[in-house]
């Protein structure tokens, strides 16, 4: 019996080490430049499921979370994909627009792409925004001439 019981807490507690094997945290320095905000701090990037989670700190404290699966939610406060485009980018542009570029992926079903020794670059003209986008080893610089929208990340 003593043996029995001391089985049975060992599997129990292996059962609660589980470990979710779905979620991968990134470290980063993000840099976010737009008429409405302006933010230059370090945090995570989270990928669970299907949902991406951009989490900020400033002095050690969590101050900004942006989640982003059908929606976009911005420190609890959920908008439509292109809502928060405009509203917050400067501009509509396409639904997982800042998805592609958290996770660092090609804009506009890679238009434009060139690679290049460390990655790739775009440059885009859209009548509504010029874009230079460039992914180089772990860095990422996006800007867009029109709306002023800069964002860069560094990966550490």
């Amino acid at each position: 019996m003593k043996y029995f019981f001391s089985l049975l807490c060992a599997l129990f507690l292996c059962a609660c080490a589980v470990k979710n094997e779905s979620q991968k945290a990134q470290s980063m320095q993000v840099l976010i430049t737009s008429s409405s905000f302006k933010i230059n701090e370090v945090g995570f990037l989270k990928s669970e499921n299907s949902t991406l989670s951009l989490e900020l700190y400033k002095f050690a404290k969590p101050f900004f979370k942006l989640n982003i699966k059908k929606k976009i939610c911005l420190n609890g406060v959920c908008y439509a994909k292109k809502e928060f485009n405009q509203k917050y980018l400067q501009n509509v542009y396409y639904d997982d627009f800042l998805r592609d570029i958290l996770e660092a992926k090609p804009l506009f079903k890679a238009k434009n792409l060139t690679h290049n020794s460390c990655g790739f670059t775009q440059e885009l003209h859209h009548k509504d925004s010029v874009i230079k986008y460039e992914v180089c080893e772990g860095k990422l610089h996006f800007k867009d001439e029109i709306s002023g929208l800069k964002i860069i990340i560094r990966r550490f």
